[in-house]
Parts: C-alpha cells; sequence; structure tokens
C-alpha cells in the first residue's frame, strides 16, 4: 500500500474509542507504518521520529530544560526599576528599567522591557531631553545582539577556550614588567567612549605607567572636527546643534538626518521645526548639497549634486554671497552659483535662525569658515552652541594618538604590548598602514570585544565583554548628561566588562563592575544614586562654552582629475559592527530598499558610459585598495562621483554577517581619485522594492501641498453596496504625516523587535518573501539626473471596507468590532486569497519555517505576547493589539475606564519624528482625529472604496526641491 492510498479515515475511527496509554500505543502504531513515515518525512524533513511518543516527550523535557536555562534570566539585584513595581514577580506582567546603549561612544538612553527576568523590547526613555521617548534602528536591534550566539563567550588564548584565571596569571605578569619600564611599550588602542569610570580608570592607568601610549581607532570620528575646532577657538569643542531652531538649514556634504549616534535627537529638532512650520510659526527650508543621495538630501527644499572637491569651491561662493570680500573666484557652473545665492538669500533673510553644517571628512579650511559664517549668521546660542568633547582622548593639548602613529610605532619595533579594547582596527583602518602584518611583530597583544572578529584572529588573547544589557557602565549622551548603563539581566556568558578588564591589568583583582562605577559616582548620595538608576541619567548637562570670533580663513581650491570616490558607513551596519544581526541585514536601505550587501553607488550617466546596470560587476580602484561589487544606479547623485559603503566583506562577523558584500576600508578625506570599469560578472541583489518612479497619477500615493495652500481637495468616498458596521466601543485608526517622515526605518526595526517578525534572509527577500509587517516605500519624481525623493511607510490600513475579508475562503481574517483588521492564526489554510485581494499588498505570507529552528538564545528574545507564527499563514501589522489590550486589561483591573491615550504603538514609540498619531477616532478630542480633520489630510486609493483607518497628511514643500550638479 502506498502513502497516497493509506486510508487515515479508517484509522481515526479505530483510534477514536481508544483512550489513555491506548491511544498513544495506536498513534505509534500509525507512525510506525513505512507509509505514514514517507508521508511524514515528505511534507516534515527529520519530523518523522516526533510521532514517537518516548522520542517527542525526551524531546520535551530537554527543550523546557533548555528554555528554562536560557529564557528565564535572572534580574542583577542593584538594578532599579524605571516605575513603581510589584515586590514579587507577576508572571506575565512586564518590569521597565532604564539604561543606555552606547553607540559611537555617545549614549542612546532606553527602557528595557523585561518579562519573567527576560529581556524582549527596547524603547526610547521618555524622561530623557536627546531621546523623548524615541530612538533608532540601531538601538531597537541592541537587544538582538544581547541574545547573538555569536557573540564570544569565553576568553581564548591563540583561537582556543581558556579560563580567566589563565588571564589573569598572564596579565600579573604583563604587569611586572610594565612596573619595571614605566609602562613603555605598552600601547592601547580604543573605540569611541565617553564613560567617566572608563577615563578615570585610563588616567589612574597613565599615572602608574606614564611611558603608556593611547590611540583612537573609531574608523568615522570627529577627531577632524576637533582639531578644526581647537584652531579655530583655542579648545577642541564639539558643536551642538538645535534644528528646531533653524529657519533656514544649509548642509554642505552632511547629513544631520541621516543614520549616526545623533540621529534620534537631530530627527525630533528638525521635525518639530517642520511641524512649527505648518502651524504657520516660521519657515523650515533646507539647502542640501551633496555628492550622494541622503536622508537630509531627500528632504531638501533645494538640493543640489555636487562633487566633495568642489566644496571649497562652495563655501567660498557662499562667503561671498554673504557679503565676505574674497579674491579667488569660485570654480561653479551657473546652476551651482544660483543654489549658492538662494541659500544665501534665504539666511540673511532669517538673522539668528539660519545653520550651516559641514562634512567632520571635509578639508580644515572649509570647516574653519563654516564655523565662522556661522558666528557671522549669529547662530551662536540660537541654532548652535559649542561644549567640551564628551569623548574620552580629546583634551585640550592631550588628544590620543592616530592609527597612522601606530603604524609607525609598529614598523620601528616600539611595541612590546598592545592592547585592542573595544574595536577593530584590522578591519576598519586604512589599508595602507598595514596593520595585519606589522601586528606580528608584537610580544603580547590582546584584544576585547563582544566578537571574536578579525582583530581579535590576529592577537594572542581575546577577552569577551559583556554586551550593554548585562553590564554595567556609564557613558554620556550628546547633551553631556551622564547615562547609567545598567544591566536588564545577569551576564548570559562567561564575560567581563571593559571596567573590570582594566582592573585585571592593574591590580589582578576580580573586581565588580557596578562597584567601579559606583566610585566614579561616589560624591552622589545613595538616595540621588538609586533616583538616577530609575531615571537612567544623572540631570548635570555639559554647560555651553563661550567662543571668541573666528577669523577669515583662506580657502584652498583643490582639484581632482577624473571620477572622485566616498566612502560612506552603510545605513544598516553602519562600520560592521551590526554585521551579524539579521534584523538590520534585512532592513532595506533607505533610498535604495537593498538588504544583505553593499554596492557601488553610479549615476544614471556614470552607468551608462561604464555599460553597467543594477546588479552588474564592477571593479572599483582606490589608492591602495581595489575591490569588486555591484554596481547599484543612484538617481541624483554627482555624475562624476562613486559611492562605497563599509561594514562588509566581513571574515569573522558570525554566521549571519559572514562573507556578504565588499570589503571596503574608510578615508580620511572627504574623496579620493578613483576609477571604475565592468568586471564582466553579475549578481542577484535583494531589492524589497523594484519600482522607484512615480508616474504623474491624477492621485498620487504620495500627496504633496505647498506651503501658500496647504489643503488637498475634498475626496469622494464611493458609494459602497454593503451596509454599515453598527461599531461599539474605542475605534482605532492611525495618521502618518509624510512632511515629517524621513524614511528613517526605525518603525520597521521597532514592529519586527515586537511582532516577533521572522528573518528569512537574501534569497527569500530576492524572490519577494520579505516578512516585514510594515514597510516604507520610497519613489523618485521627476528627472533620474535631479530627482525628488519621497517617501511613505505602510502598514495594514485596517479597511472598514476590506477586500481581504469578503475574499478569505476559511473567515480567517475578519473585522473585529473596534475597527481592527484581524488574522485568526487557526483558521488560515494558506490559499494567499487575501493577499492577491490587498490593493495596499501590505500581507506577507509565511512560506517557510524560519522560527523553528533559530538558537535558544534568539528564542529567548521573542516577545511571548505576541505568536510566532510557523509557515503557512498570513501576517500582517495588528496596530500591536497586544498593547491595546493590555492597556484595557490594566484599566479595568483597576476599576478605571479604558484610558485610550495610553496605547501607543511600537512604530508610534520609536519614530524619531513623531510622524505617526494613533488613537480612538470617535473621541473627537484624541490627537488622531485631529489629525484627520487637518486639510492635508487623506486616504490611499480612495476611489476604491475600502475605507481604510490608516491614512495620511499630505507632504508640505515650498518649490523645486532638487537640482542637478
Amino acid at each position: 500500500m502506498s502513502a497516497s492510498s493509506l486510508d487515515f479515515a479508517a484509522w481515526r475511527e479505530q483510534l477514536a474509542g481508544l483512550k489513555g496509554s491506548a491511544y498513544w500505543r495506536g498513534l505509534e502504531a500509525l507512525a510506525a507504518t513505512p507509509e505514514a513515515q514517507a508521508l511524514i518525512e515528505a511534507e516534515f524533513p527529520g519530523a518523522a521520529p516526533l510521532l514517537d511518543r518516548r522520542h517527542f516527550l525526551q524531546l520535551m523535557a530537554a527543550s523546557l530544560a533548555m528554555a528554562g536555562l536560557v529564557a528565564c534570566g535572572k534580574t542583577p539585584e542593584q538594578a532599579v526599576p524605571a516605575i513603581r513595581q510589584a515586590t514579587q514577580l507577576t508572571p506575565g506582567v512586564a518590569s521597565w528599567y532604564a539604561t543606555a546603549i552606547p553607540f559611537c561612544g555617545i549614549a542612546q538612553p532606553v527602557l528595557g522591557k523585561t518579562l519573567a527576568g527576560r529581556p524582549i523590547k527596547l524603547e526610547g526613555n521618555p524622561q530623557h531631553p536627546m531621546s523623548g521617548g524615541a530612538c533608532d534602528a540601531f538601538t531597537q536591534a541592541a537587544i538582538l545582539q544581547l541574545y547573538d550566539p555569536d557573540r564570544s563567550q569565553a576568553p581564548r588564548f591563540k583561537g582556543r577556550e581558556t579560563s580567566w584565571d589563565e588571564v589573569r596569571g598572564a596579565l600579573a605578569r604583563q604587569r611586572l614588567t610594565l612596573d619595571t619600564t614605566r609602562g613603555k611599550g605598552l600601547h592601547i588602542v580604543c573605540g569611541a567612549s565617553s564613560s567617566p569610570t572608563l577615563g578615570r580608570q585610563l588616567e589612574a592607568l597613565r599615572r602608574r605607567w606614564p611611558e603608556a601610549q593611547l590611540y583612537h581607532a573609531e574608523p568615522f570620528a570627529e577627531t577632524q572636527a576637533l582639531r578644526v575646532s581647537e584652531r579655530v577657538f583655542g579648545q577642541p569643542l564639539n558643536a551642538r546643534r538645535y534644528l528646531e531652531n533653524a529657519e533656514v538649514l544649509v548642509c554642505l556634504e552632511d547629513d544631520p538626518l541621516g543614520s549616526g549616534p545623533r540621529q534620534t535627537l537631530l530627527q525630533r529638532g528638525w521635525a518639530e521645526r517642520r511641524r512649527q512650520a505648518a502651524q504657520g510659526q516660521g519657515a523650515a527650508l533646507s539647502f542640501v548639497a551633496e555628492s550622494i543621495p541622503t536622508l537630509t538630501g531627500a528632504a531638501a527644499t533645494r538640493r543640489l549634486a555636487i562633487a566633495p572637491s568642489r566644496l571649497p569651491d562652495l563655501v567660498l561662493a557662499l562667503s561671498r554671497a554673504l557679503g565676505d570680500n574674497v579674491a579667488d573666484q569660485p570654480r561653479l557652473s551657473a546652476r551651482q552659483l544660483d543654489w549658492v545665492d538662494e541659500a544665501a538669500s534665504a539666511l540673511k533673510a532669517h538673522p539668528g535662525r539660519g545653520l550651516i553644517c559641514v562634512s567632520k571628512q571635509a578639508a580644515e579650511d572649509v570647516q574653519a569658515q563654516v564655523m565662522r559664517l556661522n558666528q557671522r549668521l549669529g547662530a551662536h546660542g540660537q541654532t548652535l552652541d559649542w561644549q567640551t568633547p564628551t569623548l574620552l582622548g580629546y583634551e585640550r593639548g592631550q588628544f590620543w594618538a592616530s592609527l597612522e602613529q601606530l603604524s609607525q610605532q609598529l614598523a620601528g619595533g616600539n611595541v612590546s604590548q598592545l592592547w585592542l579594547l573595544d574595536c577593530n582596527p584590522l578591519h576598519t583602518s586604512a589599508p595602507d598602514l598595514g596593520l595585519e602584518g606589522l601586528l606580528q611583530k608584537v610580544p603580547f597583544r590582546l584584544h576585547a570585544g563582544l566578537y571574536y572578529d578579525e582583530s581579535a584572529a590576529h592577537c594572542h588573547w581575546h577577552l569577551p565583554l559583556n554586551h550593554a544589557l548585562d553590564g554595567w557602565s556609564d557613558t554620556r549622551a550628546a547633551d553631556g548628561s551622564a547615562c547609567i548603563v545598567q544591566p536588564l539581566i545577569e551576564p548570559m556568558y562567561s564575560t567581563r566588562t571593559l571596567h573590570q578588564i582594566i582592573e585585571l591589568l592593574l591590580t589582578s583583582a576580580d573586581s565588580d563592575a557596578l562597584d567601579q562605577v559606583r566610585i566614579t559616582w561616589s560624591h552622589v548620595p545613595q538616595s540621588q544614586w538609586r533616583q538616577a538608576l530609575a531615571d537612567g541619567w544623572i540631570e548635570a548637562s555639559a554647560p555651553a562654552v563661550d567662543v571668541p570670533e573666528a577669523a577669515t580663513w583662506v580657502l584652498n581650491l583643490i582639484d581632482i582629475d577624473g571620477l572622485e570616490a566616498v566612502v560612506r558607513p552603510d545605513p544598516c551596519v553602519w562600520d560592521g559592527r551590526f554585521a551579524n544581526l539579521g534584523w538590520l541585514q534585512e532592513l532595506p536601505k533607505p533610498i535604495s530598499t537593498l538588504t544583505w550587501s553593499n554596492v557601488v553607488g553610479l549615476s544614471p550617466r556614470l552607468a551608462e558610459q561604464v555599460g553597467v546596470r543594477n546588479g552588474d560587476g564592477v571593479e572599483v580602484a582606490l589608492p591602495g585598495q581595489l575591490l569588486r561589487g555591484a554596481a547599484w544606479i543612484e538617481p541624483g547623485q554627482a555624475d562624476q562621483v562613486i559611492a562605497l559603503y563599509t561594514g562588509y566583506g566581513r571574515s569573522h562577523a558570525g554566521r549571519v554577517g559572514n562573507g556578504l558584500g565588499y570589503a571596503v576600508r574608510p578615508i580620511q578625506s572627504s574623496s579620493v581619485s578613483a576609477s571604475v570599469r565592468s568586471s564582466g560578472e553579475h549578481h542577484t541583489l535583494a531589492v524589497t522594492q523594484t519600482h522607484h518612479q512615480l508616474p504623474d497619477y491624477e492621485a498620487p500615493p504620495i500627496r504633496v501641498v505647498q506651503r501658500e495652500a496647504p489643503q488637498l481637495p475634498a475626496q469622494q468616498i464611493p458609494a459602497s453596496l454593503y451596509s454599515s458596521v453598527v461599531d461599539s466601543g474605542p475605534q482605532w485608526g492611525m495618521v502618518i504625516d509624510l512632511d515629517l517622515c524621513t524614511g528613517c526605518n526605525a518603525c520597521v526595526t521597532a514592529c519586527q523587535a515586537e511582532n516577533n517578525i521572522a528573518v528569512v534572509g537574501a534569497e527569500q527577500v530576492a524572490n519577494g518573501r520579505n516578512m516585514h509587517w510594515l514597510r516604507i516605500d520610497h519613489y523618485y519624481q521627476g528627472s533620474l539626473d535631479a530627482p525628488r525623493s519621497r517617501f511613505q511607510p505602510l502598514p495594514c490600513m485596517h479597511c472598514e471596507q476590506a477586500p481581504c475579508e469578503t475574499g478569505c475562503p476559511v473567515n480567517a481574517t475578519v473585522h473585529s468590532r473596534d475597527g481592527l483588521n484581524q488574522m485568526v492564526y487557526n483558521r488560515c489554510i494558506g490559499t494567499r486569497t487575501c493577499a492577491s485581494y490587498c490593493p495596499y499588498k501590505v500581507r506577507r505570507f509565511n512560506w517557510l519555517d524560519w522560527s523553528a529552528d533559530a538558537a535558544p538564545s534568539i528564542q529567548a528574545q521573542r516577545n511571548p505576547e505576541v505568536t510566532v507564527r510557523a509557515r503557512g499563514v498570513m501576517e500582517k501589522c495588528t496596530y500591536c493589539v497586544q498593547r491595546i489590550s493590555a492597556a484595557r486589561i490594566e484599566d479595568k483591573q483597576q476599576g478605571f475606564d479604558f484610558d485610550t491615550t495610553k496605547v501607543v504603538t511600537a512604530c508610534q514609540q520609536t519614530c524619531p519624528s513623531q510622524a505617526i498619531r494613533f488613537g480612538d477616532i470617535a473621541d473627537p478630542a484624541s490627537a488622531v482625529s485631529h489629525a484627520r480633520k487637518d486639510p492635508r489630510h487623506y486616504r490611499l486609493l480612495e476611489a476604491l472604496g475600502t475605507r481604510p483607518r490608516t491614512t495620511y497628511l499630505a507632504r508640505i514643500e515650498e518649490g523645486e526641491s532638487s537640482d542637478e550638479a
């Protein structure tokens, strides 16, 4: 009898009358038949043995034991919750702790959500002025990095795991040598840090060993900008920009709204300026001159595509237009001079309310002249002020050395001990330094980091560091306030904090990290300390510094023959430190919507000259580097510019990040000369959106209004053949303001973290099977040389007359009484009819089971309030219905009426621009109801009569928004 003819109906009748052990024996007999085994193995490979009762119970016991070890971590006893908590742990009730995630040395203040001692979600700390409750995609993904199974879990010596006792003995021997030589030969390389505790420890180290040398190893650091400020003002200073006050923003090869450690703060500021301008309170004009498309350029009032080598000419022309007596003649075209004149006129028309931003990698004379122009425009004290640097190693006259100087010391044989602390210079340093070969001359090499990365592989010793969420530390935010990094869980592996490792070197003592932090803040009383732990920060912001008048600088005009290459951090994995996080690898890059790789960006005209299309292989020659990657045509990019992105080409990132894309090292200047040619290859790129051109529809999906007439024509709602549903209770709806959305993707990562959305990999994304419940569409409008960019977030529309509901043959998608379009997973049989009927294409089908085989640590990260879906069901946005239910239950338990204003969706919570409003549209006083009355309000594809509950506010623009070089 074949498997296809197996009479399951007969077996079912026989088993129906059996109970207890007799039922199990009958089921085992069925499962043992060759026919059943063949059928099960064909449908679920490797799963046939699970129908054996004994095998099943053995696996169940083992899995429960592992879940208990991994999922229910112990909360550190000293940690202080951010809000009042119950004295006893209540299953299903979350605890929140205030902490911070350092990014390039700058604190990102967050609240961590834990359930049963297990951290599952991060959100911005609403009490901190830098965050205001929002955060970026990198910070959202930090929770996944905590559970990354590829994190380094134990010390290693020459690649083999060892013990901390062995580490302690090795460091004790090195300490004896250092005491004899006063530290001569000890060279320490550090990643960016603003930790007061680390600063205190390094000062103690230098007092004990004054001959020791310290170095910076942050690839996109602000070192050059700080050196310029020291030349201009007599001391190194950090610029603090207040975009909420900047009615005119001029950006020169700078992207303040793009990815980076200050993105949340700057996006919040610019969104507030746009919000005030929409209400008639001043202007919100932005003029952007850049070589490659950025988020700031996408939001520009007037954009200019220009090569970096023309930046000195542009600043020269701007200085002349603002009244400087300039002798040199800028080498700019008529169109470029028109852009300068418009920007200068706007700055003059808004005295004291303008701000000029320039790339921190630009030439020193360019940065210095921009500092002077800002002073002349009255920006100081209004849109800009200065503070002493928060990062370590930038004290006046005591800058830590550079990697170029380390290379010279290595070549001279002056390094006997090399410590690489929380950095990976062998992946991020310039290739002409030759660090990989020079390191072999050092007798004692030690690396401390989260991962056993490329630098660790070339060191004798590797010491694993705690993650920020399972170790004590401190750090400073962009405003100078001190944030306490308190763990949400005890260390998951045999790791140490950087403070403990420094103490090991100094004393051989296995100290407590909390004790080290508390020593730094010993002047803070205990009561204030506990309050600081509850709040997450110590309110002691660095004061602004008065600066002298800057002199006029002579601008050195430069010229690069031929093509120029610019190297930028990847917007999703930065310099590669996030390369092993699947959430960020699969996060569509803003503008291009590429995933899982970096590309070589070319303008349409340059791509035509080289003879390549999207995905074709190219070879790029740089000074000291030769790389091969996939071409990607970037409309709006300067014609003579090649765009390269770091963070890929990793060999020791982990199983997720290894072997993706090409490796390119950062460069010290804004651009270098380069050449490009076709390699004859072709690469399959995983892109989530293949069509970016926005035709001139009569009712386009992305509406734009002019500031002089910010009103859309009234929409005619088509008549419906269906009778109106009588709903009860709150009626949920969402309004997204396209004038505030910058396309930063923070909401997409927040949705993924909240709703257990699976990572499917590059192959499945290329097949159109990505699983994100929320996507951000990007469109170009206009010519390919000078396009305008448009962004539009698309969650489920939650239509009142939803086609998916009428099309589902098994009633798996239904409408709730409070207006939600719901999915009933156990009814869904995978016909995908609803996806075919949905005109917005916001439903995702689980083609494969991407969750079952995840590592136990990854499974521990998942939100237990949301179902983890197996294959064969349709998924989509639920308006975070678990948050709605939690708020309703809490009010009911306390005997209150349901306060709908407490419900905040994950995307709404994290949005730095606060472009999303959600709430009860039946309540006329709610924020979402006010937004729906705005004259810019419209519904997407209204002519279809679906009556979506997710609606939009049109973008406000003033005249032309883009220009070509």
